[in-house]
């Protein structure tokens, strides 16, 4: 008579302790879940981020913006070129 009463309390108590980490084990799910989401809204919003300051990038590197500031801080274009692919003779005769 007492084995089957120790037996039915020893399988309710591994029923109990299996429900007790099925609710944990849930609720550890939804709040990752939770996180998920906020992580990738985050995500969604550095992108956009991204983009714009690779578009303001592109603008300050432009060449017509370069020469705008170029000429703002008083440089002046170079009128002669040198060609370094042609050998410059050392002395004149």
């Amino acid at each position: 008579m007492k084995k089957p009463l120790f037996i039915i309390g020893i399988l309710s108590c591994i029923v109990v302790s299996l429900l007790v980490t099925r609710i944990g084990l849930v609720n550890s799910i939804s709040t990752t879940g939770i996180t998920l989401v906020n992580i990738q809204k985050e995500i969604a919003d550095l992108k956009d981020q991204n983009e714009l300051l690779e578009v303001q990038y592109l603008q300050a590197a432009s060449y017509t913006n370069l020469d705008k500031k170029a000429t703002k801080l008083g440089y002046i274009p170079v009128t002669s070129e040198v060609d370094l692919s042609v050998p410059i003779p050392l002395a004149l005769r």
